[in-house]
């Protein structure tokens, strides 16, 4: 069973705050027949100015816990949620490379699967070229939501 499927049997709607992957996530879950019924929308922020005035993230907490961190992904998905009024949010943000940034290895993935009432955070790392991580990291994230569902 797919995510679409899945979503449509739980009477669930989705929405993604997306850094590292670009909209890569809303893009797979919009490639599945049916995704109109469950995907109410998406917002790619993928600098720190975009995160704070799009997703109401605080700068101060982007500094001091990283853009890339468990804190940055949870207030992205929690931000998305809230303004798309749907039922789960995925958030993504990391390093793609080659290079690492803000001390964070190329590869390094954190995401935030907030499903209802509760939260998921999880850090991967994926190797390959930069945009081989950002296509592993957009197919885990709807992998791992088909799990957590």
């Amino acid at each position: 069973m797919n995510l679409v499927e899945k979503l449509k049997k739980l009477n669930l709607t989705i929405c993604t705050a997306e850094s590292i992957t670009g909209g890569m996530i809303a893009s797979n879950i919009c490639n599945i027949e049916g995704a109109s019924q469950v995907f109410n929308g998406g917002i790619v922020a993928y600098t720190k100015k975009i995160k704070q005035k799009l997703l109401g993230l605080n700068m101060d907490d982007i500094n001091k816990y990283g853009v890339y961190s468990e804190k940055t992904v949870f207030s992205m998905a929690k931000a998305v949620k809230e303004k798309t009024e749907s039922d789960i949010a995925i958030a993504t943000s990391g390093v793609a490379g080659p290079y690492s940034d803000e001390n964070v290895a190329p590869g390094t993935v954190y995401f935030c699967f907030y499903i209802k009432d509760k939260y998921f955070l999880e850090k991967k790392v994926f190797n390959g070229s930069r945009n081989e991580v950002r296509s592993k990291a957009s197919m885990y994230a709807c992998e791992r939501l088909i799990d957590l569902l």
